[in-house]
């Protein structure tokens, strides 16, 4: 495997890979840097197949899912090992995307953790297609097999965080500043996962009282009549409480919540990546004085077209994070009405108690078990309020900050 890499044909991390094919692979188009460190001439290069410069480490399983995913319309992102022509190799993140009569593709210079996991899962991949001649569909499952296994929910999860990370190594390395929007993407979705873990909290919480209201009706009934009112508590408060936890179970048994906005913001940290890539390649067409054959103005209306495309479908994903938590806010607002009730009948409960004179220290203790559920749940719904405000903050913001990538277009 080391003999692959014994030339690197290197470039900067200031510098952005582009390329154009249409949908046979033929390319039509690229800009000077990807020119250079192919080392080919134009003329050879333009309208040769894209694979003059697949590198023999790569392995096919991962073209295949590649092709599969933009063949199907969506954008791709993967690490690819390319050779150039003299045989040097260079390794790029590539993120292409379907266009109107074919595919353009953005490639940076990868330096994240996950990168270098990634060579090593290669150079495994290629090794069994070699031994156990796989199928590029047989080494694609495997590969899908590895990525679960490091942590990430399937490809899309993996891509999404991969080239996240590699443009925020990328800012690093280049003495920049964070980008605000990733920033805030990455905010949105810690506060879904907060959220998904406060629901998980209230039905952990009915779950340790769940038999307490049986448990108090049976020592009601221990002591005969003159506690039937606090059975009468006991039963209210099972009541009101089991629906409670089936207004939170709404989300929890798909994981509702979390789980939408989570697919929601890798979508749009998706998008946003890709918007960022573009607008940077704008700028360097319009600023490249460099003589080359291509019809610049045309590149950059292709650009401008595909980030304006990214742009629309993130506020079309920031929405539906908005909808989600929307509805998630209606239930727990009948969650919020549900432990009012909850607390009459827990006061109720114990002013009965008084008066009974048989009360033991069980009903006491029963009671105040109830009202600990109480106290638990009221804290989580405050706590839950601040944080779905600060949600609806921030996504307001990437909304706003989508303004700024439009205008620069």
């Amino acid at each position: 495997m080391s003999s692959f890499f014994e030339r690197e044909s290197d470039f900067k991390f200031d510098e952005l890979f582009f390329s154009r094919t249409d949908r046979k692979g033929i390319i039509q188009s690229a800009n000077s840097i990807f020119q250079r460190v192919s080392k080919y001439e134009w003329d050879e290069i333009l309208k040769r197949p894209h694979n003059i410069i697949r590198h023999p480490a790569m392995p096919r399983g991962v073209f295949h899912l590649f092709w599969e995913m933009i063949l199907n319309g969506k954008p791709v992102g993967a690490y690819v090992v390319n050779k150039s022509k003299d045989g040097s190799y260079y390794w790029v993140y590539a993120l292409a995307s379907p266009i109107d009569d074919g595919f353009l593709s953005i490639r940076l210079k990868p330096s994240s953790p996950i990168f270098e996991v990634v060579k090593q899962k290669y150079a495994e991949l290629l090794e069994l297609e070699k031994t156990q001649s796989l199928s590029p569909k047989d080494s694609q499952a495997i590969l899908l097999q590895e990525i679960q296994k490091l942590g990430f929910d399937d490809y899309s999860h993996f891509m999404t965080e991969a080239l996240t990370k590699e443009i925020e190594c990328r800012q690093q390395s280049l003495d920049l500043e964070p980008i605000g929007a990733l920033l805030k993407l990455r905010k949105i979705l810690s506060l879904g996962q907060e959220l998904q873990k406060k629901c998980e909290e209230i039905s952990l919480a009915y779950q340790k009282v769940a038999f307490v209201p049986l448990n108090l009706e049976v020592q009601a009934a221990k002591i005969g009549q003159e506690a039937a009112t606090i059975s009468i508590v006991s039963s209210q408060y099972d009541e009101i409480s089991k629906q409670i936890q089936a207004e939170t179970e709404k989300f929890l048994s798909s994981g509702n919540l979390g789980n939408s906005i989570k697919e929601n913001v890798q979508t749009c940290q998706f998008d946003v990546c890709n918007l960022i890539l573009t607008k940077e390649l704008v700028d360097f067409f319009t600023n490249e004085v460099k003589e080359t054959p291509l019809d610049k103005s045309l590149e950059m209306t292709l650009l401008q077209g595909l980030g304006k495309k990214g742009i629309e479908q993130t506020q079309k994903s920031l929405t539906a994070v908005e909808s989600v938590f929307q509805q998630f806010t209606g239930i727990f607002r009948e969650i919020g009405k549900l432990t009012t009730a909850l607390d009459i009948v827990g006061i109720t409960g114990k002013v009965e108690a008084v008066k009974v004179k048989g009360a033991s220290a069980d009903i006491l203790g029963l009671l105040e078990g109830l009202m600990d559920f109480k106290t638990a749940l009221k804290s989580s719904l405050k706590e839950i309020d601040g944080i779905g405000s600060e949600l609806m903050g921030q996504t307001k913001q990437m909304k706003d900050e989508l303004k700024f990538y439009l205008n620069s277009l």
